[in-house]
């Protein structure tokens, strides 16, 4: 049965991928074996060599599937109608979800991050994900700012970084205090980057109230 082999095959990759998250994790990428990652995942190590073809391919997948992982909770969540800053409040959710609820994800993106500056491939593929969450930031603005939601002089790229570099500080956070940020805290921060610049609705507006974001004054 072709379908039920190569549907194994995935489960397989994807155990021994979650597996190796959680050793590089413990260990670190330079500590770590091929030999950890195959009792984390209770196979034989020729079995992981049989999926990948060393530890450094191993790293690099791991990493991949992290950024598309993360992509994929924030994509999910904005696809959906709704306004801009709706949709920046569940892209937020989504990322908050993965980041920073899963086990282990914060601790393997710090591992990625320390890696990054002796490891080319790691940095690239660390740059790649900061050049992902700033594309969908700046997609998310700039539909705001064409539907009138956002003020026509935001700043959409620089925003879109610094909305990026504050889910980056939260992982940091995470990571030094133990306890992280709740998720409507982070909403809060973010909004606080993009709220000056919005033009909210009557029911944008009673939100901010209640949360206590800033809005933005008619000027008449």
């Amino acid at each position: 049965m072709p379908r039920i082999s190569a549907e194994r095959e995935e489960a397989t990759r994807q155990s021994i991928l979650r597996a190796a998250r959680d050793v590089f994790v413990a260990k670190g990428f330079h500590e770590a074996t091929t030999h950890d990652v195959a009792r984390a995942a209770g196979l034989s190590v020729g079995s992981i060599y049989t999926y990948f073809a060393s530890k450094d391919e191993l790293i690099r997948e791991c990493i991949l599937a992290a950024n598309r992982a993360e992509s994929d909770a924030v994509l999910g969540d904005i696809r959906s109608d709704g306004s801009s800053r709706t949709k920046v409040s569940r892209a937020i959710a989504g990322w908050y979800r993965y980041t920073i609820e899963a086990p282990g994800v914060p601790a393997f993106l710090a591992e990625a991050w320390a890696a990054a500056s002796r490891k080319p491939l790691i940095r690239d593929m660390v740059a790649q994900r900061r050049e992902r969450i700033a594309i969908v930031a700046t997609v998310m603005l700039q539909e705001g700012v064409a539907a009138g939601e956002f003020s026509s002089d935001l700043d959409v790229e620089t925003t879109a970084r610094a909305l990026g570099a504050l889910l980056d500080g939260v992982v940091v956070e995470c990571i030094s205090s133990g306890v992280p940020p709740s998720r409507a805290d982070v909403e809060r921060r973010a909004m606080l980057l993009v709220g000056p610049s919005a033009q909210p609705g009557p029911a944008d507006a009673s939100r901010h109230r209640a949360t206590g974001l800033p809005t933005r004054r008619s000027e008449g």
